[in-house]
C-alpha cells in the first residue's frame, strides 16, 4: 500500500474512534514517520458528514488536499486533510461581578503552519461540574452562544460573559474555528473561581448587665474586593447565605469558639456572659462557596477595635474613642474602612524578620493609599513567630537587637518600638497605615537620634499632601522628655516642634504661629537626656 494510503488510513482510523457530537471534530497530528514532520497536517470532518462515515472501510472516497488554494473547497469525499488554526494558550478568566466572567486571549491564525488567515469564529465552552481536561470533556461541555467578530491575529480578544451562578467555580476552554470549519486544538482551562463573601462591616458591641449585644453590616461584595451587585441585599445564597459568631479570651492568641449562627438577614445577636470578664467577639459571613475572614474583634469592656493578621503574627488595636472610621451609627458598608493586614513573605531575609503591610480599605472594597488614623493606635508584631519558625534563634537583650521601621513611600524610616519581651512582641503608637518591618538591628537602650530619623528634608507647604510635614522620629526606651525647636539660618527662633503621628517622633509642618514661613534653610534642634541633636531642612515655596 502507498505511503499516502497508510497515511490516509491512520487518519481515518483515528477519526472513527474518536467522540464525535458536533459537526467538526479536529485534532492536529504529527510523527516523525510523516512526510509533513513541522506538523503542518491536520484532519478534519466536512460539515455534512452522515452516519454512513463510521463505517466507512474503503478510503477510495476520501479527497485530500496538501494547499490553500481557491479550489481547496472542492472536495468530493466525506474526510479530507485542511489547514488547522493554532491553538490559544494564555486563556485568562476572571470574575468580574455576581454573575459575569471577564475572559482574555490572543487572536490566533486560521492556519498554524503557513501563519495565515483570520480564524472566523471562536467555539467556547465551560462546565462547573469539572475541568475540560480531554476532547470528549469538551464535546460534552455546555457551549456558550457568542456572535462575536474575531480580531486579527495577535490582537488581545477580551469578552464579558454573563448569566453564571455566584459563588460556583467555572471552568472555560477556547478553540478557534477557520472557514473550513476546523478547530484548533483546546486552549488551556481558565478558571472562573467561586468567591467567599469579605468580613461583616461596623461590628458594634453594647454590654448591659451580663448580656452583650453585637450587630454589624452586611459586607458588600467578594473577597477579591468585587462589589454585590446590591450591597444593601445580598443575594442569599450565592453572596451572604448566614453568619456565623466567634467568642474568645484573648483577641490574638484566645482560643475561638463558635457560639451563634444567624440567617442573612439577622444582622445581630445576645450573648449571656460573665458580667465581670471581658470577653472578645467577631463575626464571619459565609456563603454557598465558603466563610469570610474574620471581622474587626471588640471587646465587650473595653470596646476597642482589633484587627489581627490572618497568622497571628501582626495585630492593630484602635482605641474606642477613636473608631468612628470603622464603626457607628450608619447603615452605608462605604462609610466605614476595615483593615487589612497582610503578610510579606517575599521581603523576608537577612536582617529582615517580620515584614506586614497595614492597609485601609473602604467599604471593605476599595484601598485607600495614604491612610491615617484620627489618632494613634497600637501596632503589635511578633519578632519570633514567622510560618511556624523561630526568628531569630537568640535574643539575649531584646531592646538592642530589633527595631520597627517604616517605608514612607520614599524610604524606610527606623521608628524603633517598645520591645514586649515576655510575649516575644515589639509594639509602637502610630496613626500611620502602610509597610512595617521589624529588622535585627543594634541599639543603645538611650534616647538617640540622628538624621536618619528625619523623613524629609525638602518641604513644600502648599497643601497637597507631598512633603508638607517634616517628622523627625527618635529612640527613647526611657520615655524621657524630648523637645524639638525650629530656627533660622542666624538662629533666632522659629517654632516648636510638635508630636508626631509617630510614637517617639516630633514634627513641624514649615509653620510659625500658624503662618508658613518664607523658603529657606531653617535649622531643627532636639534635645533628650542631656543631649543636643542639630541639623537643617529646607523650605521651598
Amino acid at each position: 500500500m502507498s505511503a499516502l494510503k497508510h497515511t490516509l488510513l491512520f487518519f481515518i482510523t483515528a477519526a472513527l474512534n474518536i467522540f464525535i457530537t458536533a459537526d467538526i471534530y479536529c485534532a492536529r497530528t504529527e510523527s516523525a514517520s510523516f512526510t509533513d514532520v513541522n506538523a503542518g497536517i491536520a484532519q478534519g470532518l466536512k460539515s455534512n458528514f452522515s452516519s454512513t462515515f463510521k463505517n466507512l472501510s474503503s478510503i477510495e472516497i476520501a479527497a485530500v488536499s496538501t494547499n490553500t488554494s481557491s479550489s481547496f473547497m472542492s472536495r468530493s469525499g466525506l474526510f479530507a486533510i485542511y489547514p488547522q488554526p493554532a491553538p490559544i494558550n494564555g486563556f485568562e478568566a476572571l470574575t468580574i461581578s455576581s454573575h459575569s466572567v471577564s475572559l482574555a486571549w490572543t487572536a490566533v491564525d486560521a492556519d498554524f503552519h503557513t501563519k495565515t488567515g483570520t480564524v472566523s469564529r471562536y467555539l467556547l465552552k465551560y462546565s462547573s461540574i469539572a475541568a475540560i481536561d480531554s476532547d470528549l470533556d469538551f464535546a460534552n461541555a455546555a457551549l456558550y452562544s457568542q456572535n462575536w467578530i474575531p480580531l486579527e491575529v495577535e490582537a488581545n480578544e477580551t469578552k464579558i460573559v454573563e448569566g453564571f451562578n455566584p459563588a460556583t467555580t467555572y471552568y472555560f476552554v477556547i478553540e478557534g474555528v477557520n472557514e473550513h470549519l476546523i478547530c484548533g486544538e483546546r486552549s488551556n482551562i481558565a478558571y472562573a473561581l467561586a468567591l467567599v463573601p469579605l468580613a461583616p462591616m461596623n461590628l458594634q458591641i453594647t454590654a448591659s448587665g451580663n448580656s452583650v449585644l453585637l450587630n454589624w453590616l452586611s459586607p458588600a461584595g467578594y473577597d477579591n474586593r468585587i462589589g454585590f451587585n446590591d450591597r444593601e441585599h445580598p443575594t442569599y445564597p450565592y453572596e451572604v447565605m448566614g453568619y456565623r459568631v466567634y467568642r474568645a479570651t484573648d483577641p490574638v492568641n484566645g482560643d475561638w469558639g463558635f457560639i451563634a449562627e444567624s440567617s442573612s438577614s439577622t444582622l445581630n445577636w445576645t450573648d449571656i456572659a460573665d458580667v465581670d470578664k471581658e470577653y472578645f467577639y467577631y463575626v464571619k459571613a459565609f456563603n454557598m462557596a465558603g466563610i469570610s475572614i474574620p471581622s474587626s474583634i471588640r471587646g465587650n469592656i473595653a470596646k476597642n477595635l482589633y484587627f489581627v493578621s490572618s497568622d497571628n503574627t501582626s495585630m492593630i488595636e484602635i482605641p474606642n474613642e477613636s473608631g468612628a472610621l470603622f464603626a457607628g451609627d450608619g447603615l452605608d458598608q462605604l462609610d466605614f474602612y476595615t483593615v487589612n493586614i497582610s503578610s510579606r513573605p517575599q521581603d523576608i531575609e537577612g536582617r529582615i524578620l517580620n515584614s506586614v503591610e497595614f492597609a485601609a480599605y473602604k467599604g471593605g472594597l476599595v484601598k485607600e493609599e495614604g491612610f491615617k488614623l484620627t489618632n494613634k493606635a497600637a501596632i503589635t508584631m511578633y519578632y519570633k513567630k514567622f510560618g511556624g519558625e523561630i526568628v531569630p534563634a537568640d535574643i539575649s537583650s531584646d531592646y538592642k537587637k530589633i527595631s520597627l521601621y517604616y517605608f514612607n513611600n520614599a524610604k524606610w524610616l527606623q521608628l524603633y518600638g517598645n520591645v514586649d519581651e515576655e510575649n516575644q512582641r515589639i509594639q509602637l503608637e502610630t496613626a500611620m497605615l502602610g509597610k512595617y518591618q521589624i529588622r535585627a538591628v543594634e541599639r543603645l537602650g538611650a534616647f538617640v537620634a540622628d538624621f536618619s530619623g528625619l523623613s524629609n528634608r525638602m518641604l513644600t507647604p502648599n497643601g497637597d499632601g507631598k512633603n508638607d510635614t517634616m517628622v523627625f522620629v527618635f529612640d527613647n526606651p526611657r520615655q524621657s522628655v524630648t523637645k524639638g525647636k525650629i530656627f533660622d539660618i542666624k538662629g533666632a527662633f522659629i517654632a516648636e516642634m510638635t508630636e508626631g503621628e509617630i510614637e517617639n517622633s516630633l514634627s513641624w509642618d514649615a509653620k510659625a504661629s500658624g503662618n508658613i514661613v518664607p523658603g529657606g534653610v531653617y535649622i531643627y534642634q532636639l534635645e533628650s537626656e542631656g543631649q543636643v541633636y542639630n541639623g537643617t531642612v529646607v523650605v521651598i515655596r
